[in-house]
C-alpha cells in the first residue's frame, strides 16, 4: 500500500511515488523510497510471502529435414512457425499476413534481400506473437510481398525475448520473465 492505493511493484519496474522495489524474498522486501534503501518486512497479511513465478518453456522436437517447427499464434490468429536462429525479424509472407488479419500497408515500405532475390516488403509491429504460455507483446515483423516464406520465419525479433537451448534435438524455449 503507497498512500492508501495498493499498487504492483517489480525488481524491473517503474517507482509508483517515489517508491521502487530493489529486491524481495519470501520473508522481506528492500524498497528504494524517496532514494533511499529499506528493508521491510512482509505483513503477516500476506499469509504465503512472495512466490517465484512459474517459469514458461515449451520444447520443440526436430523434423527430419532439421528445423524446429511449432505451432504459435500471431496476434491471437494460430500458424505453423520455424523457429530461425538466423533470422534477423520475424517473417510473415504477405498471403498469411492478409489471413491473420495484419494490415501490412499501413507499415513502412522496405526492400528485403531473400536467399535469392531483393523483394518488396513492409515493416510492423505486431501486436502479440505466443508459443505455449510464451508471449511476446509488440514483436517486430517485415511482411515480405507474396508467398516466401512458405512458413512464418521466427526470427531474433521474437527470440531476444526468450532463453533458447537445445540438447539432442529438441529445443527448449523458456520466458525470460
Amino acid at each position: 500500500m503507497i498512500d492508501g492505493q495498493r499498487h504492483l511493484l517489480t525488481t524491473n519496474g517503474k517507482s509508483v511515488a517515489g517508491v521502487k522495489l530493489l529486491k524481495a524474498t519470501s520473508t522481506s522486501a528492500i524498497l528504494e523510497v524517496n532514494d533511499k534503501a529499506i528493508t521491510y518486512q512482509l505483513s503477516r497479511d500476506m499469509n504465503g510471502g512472495i512466490q517465484e513465478p512459474e517459469k514458461a518453456i515449451i520444447q520443440i522436437s526436430r523434423n527430419n529435414r532439421g528445423q524446429y517447427i511449432t505451432r504459435g499464434r500471431i496476434n491471437n490468429h494460430p500458424i505453423d512457425v520455424l523457429v530461425d536462429t538466423g533470422a534477423n525479424v520475424l517473417a510473415i509472407n504477405s498471403q498469411d499476413a492478409k489471413r491473420l488479419g495484419i494490415n501490412f500497408q499501413a507499415g513502412n515500405p522496405i526492400k528485403v534481400e531473400t536467399a535469392s532475390d531483393l523483394v518488396d516488403g513492409y515493416q510492423v509491429t505486431l501486436q502479440s506473437v505466443s508459443l505455449g504460455s510464451i508471449r511476446v507483446n509488440h514483436a517486430e515483423a517485415t511482411i515480405i510481398e507474396g508467398s516466401y516464406p512458405d512458413i512464418v520465419l521466427l526470427g531474433t525479433s521474437f527470440l531476444k525475448h526468450v532463453k533458447l537451448s537445445e540438447h539432442r534435438g529438441v529445443m527448449q524455449i523458456e520466458a525470460n520473465y
